[in-house]
């Protein structure tokens, strides 16, 4: 089975403040979503619609008040390696259809896409969300990489009441964007996620979404 897109993660330095700055821009208010129990981060989460399904969500995701300990270089997704920048299109993940199978022919190709751990948190209503996911130490091509992520038979975070706003695009800008494309072929990742790839002199990631007060793009 092709991957899916699973989340579009959204970095930022005060969830707070940026839960504030994207409801103004868009219209559609982030919800809180829970904080990750020894990896320092806390997020909030919108949901998407992309291509007819709405099993995927932006993911905002910032450090953790209340974890102050942690260390940066520890943190959810490399988040510490961030943290001092304006809030920004960090990576993405996806849903492979089976994840063993995907890091085994990672494996293979020599890419490195990290171990499988497993992790969970609680949300506000008080539900337990598990998943098992695998992320490469530093992120794969600076973010454009897809990490791994697998939920099994459990919840979703799309299964919450969230505001829905539309995905119109996902672009990935690199350098070398056919090394891009051979990296999504190999994880499975397949024209059903519909990710266009640019050449630009840096990586970044740009995000183009249908709102409630109109076309937004984030990058």
């Amino acid at each position: 089975m092709p991957a899916a897109l699973d989340h579009l993660v959204y970095a930022v330095p005060d969830l707070d403040a940026a839960i504030e700055e994207f409801a103004m821009k868009t219209g559609a208010r982030p919800v809180a979503g829970g904080s990750h129990p020894g990896r320092g981060t806390r997020n909030a989460l919108i949901g998407l619609r992309w291509r007819g399904s709405r099993r995927c969500y932006l993911e905002l995701l910032a450090p953790d008040p209340e974890q102050p300990d942690v260390n940066p270089a520890t943190m959810m997704l490399d988040l510490g390696a961030v943290l001092s920048t304006a809030p920004r299109m960090h990576t993405w993940a996806i849903r492979p259809g089976d994840l063993d199978a995907t890091l085994a022919r990672a494996a293979q190709a020599q890419v490195e896409v990290g171990e499988a751990v497993s992790a969970s948190r609680v949300t506000p209503a008080g539900t337990t969300l598990s998943w098992r996911l695998a992320v490469p130490a530093p992120l794969g091509l600076a973010g454009l990489q897809p990490f791994l992520i697998d939920w099994g038979a459990g919840g979703h975070p799309s299964g919450d009441p969230l505001p829905i706003v539309e995905l119109l695009h996902l672009e990935l800008a690199h350098p070398q964007p056919a090394l891009v494309g051979s990296r999504l072929d190999m994880l499975g990742v397949g024209p059903e996620i519909g990710a266009e790839l640019r050449t630009e002199p840096s990586p970044a990631m740009t995000v183009t979404l249908a709102t409630p007060s109109g076309v937004v793009v984030l990058t």
